[in-house]
This record gives structure tokens, C-alpha cells and sequence, in this order.
């Protein structure tokens, strides 16, 4: 069965993570500042969305993943910086 995915969704998920661990004093790696920052990071880019297959989307994430990685890693840092000025965990 298909199904519409935004690959720029995941490609952000997955370079969040992977500064977060890399930087796990610096950033806040709560659940709200995880979404904030995703959030952020993601209206600053666009999207890609795709039609899958099972298992096709690991090729195209694949395939997109070079093209937009700068771009990504820029938006996600930017975010990141934004969240933690302003973080909102501490409202809930």
C-alpha cells in the first residue's frame, strides 16, 4: 500500500539526533525542544514529499540525502539556537 511521506521530515529527525548526541551539554534534548526545533527547522526548509512503496523510501531518503544535507544541517543549527534562547518546556 503507498503512502505520502516528507522525506524532509525524517532527513531533519535523523541530523537532530545526530547533533543532539553530539552535543548532549550544550542542547536541551527534551521531548518539547526536540519537536520545537523540528518544527522550527522544518518551515525553513522545503519539503519532499514522496509515494512509497514498503522499503522504497530508504532509497529515496538516500538519494536526497547529499543534496540537501548542508541545507538541513544549517536549518536544524539555526533552530537549535532559537530553542535554546527561548525554550518552552519549562511552560508546560
Amino acid at each position: 500500500m503507498s503512502c505520502i511521506v516528507n522525506v524532509m521530515e525524517r532527513l531533519v529527525e535523523e541530523t537532530l539526533e545526530d547533533i543532539l548526541k553530539a552535543n548532549k551539554d550544550t542542547f536541551c534534548g527534551c521531548r518539547r525542544c526536540r519537536l520545537d526545533t523540528a518544527a522550527i527547522a522544518l518551515n525553513n526548509l522545503s519539503p519532499a514529499y514522496v509515494v512509497t512503496e514498503e522499503g522504497e523510501i530508504l532509497l529515496r531518503t538516500n538519494s536526497l540525502r547529499q543534496q540537501f544535507k548542508v541545507d538541513i544541517i544549517k536549518a536544524v543549527t539555526e533552530a537549535l539556537a532559537l530553542v535554546r534562547k527561548n525554550p518552552h518546556h519549562e511552560r508546560e
